[in-house]
């Protein structure tokens, strides 16, 4: 997917962004079972029930948070795909991407 949107000269320096962002999510995977640990192994379920509601309603409302902004960015990226895609089919069929504006528009 990395190589199908950038070009070939940046598809290398994307490629380790993507790892670097797959290894910072795995750091916060860890935070977060860090903070469901539980302070003691002599809980018992009603008392830990309180400290599980609280993170998993944080949690809910972050990944609620981050579905808003795919969804407020959704029609960029729409725009920027057709855009990828019109440069592509007109390299393909040989014809200039960026064809020049008239004087009238400049």
């Amino acid at each position: 997917m990395i190589a199908h949107y950038v070009p070939a000269r940046m598809s290398g320096f994307m490629m380790g962004a993507y790892y670097v962002a797959t290894g910072v999510s795995q750091y916060l995977g860890s935070v977060v079972a860090n903070f469901a640990r539980m302070p003691s192994n002599d809980l018992s379920s009603l008392q830990s029930l309180p400290l599980y509601t609280k993170l998993f309603f944080g949690l809910g409302w972050l990944a609620a948070g981050g579905a808003a902004v795919a969804i407020i960015l959704l029609p960029l990226l729409n725009r920027l795909s057709r855009e990828h895609r019109r440069c592509v089919d007109a390299v393909r069929s040989g014809t200039d991407p960026f064809p020049a504006k008239p004087a009238s528009m400049q």
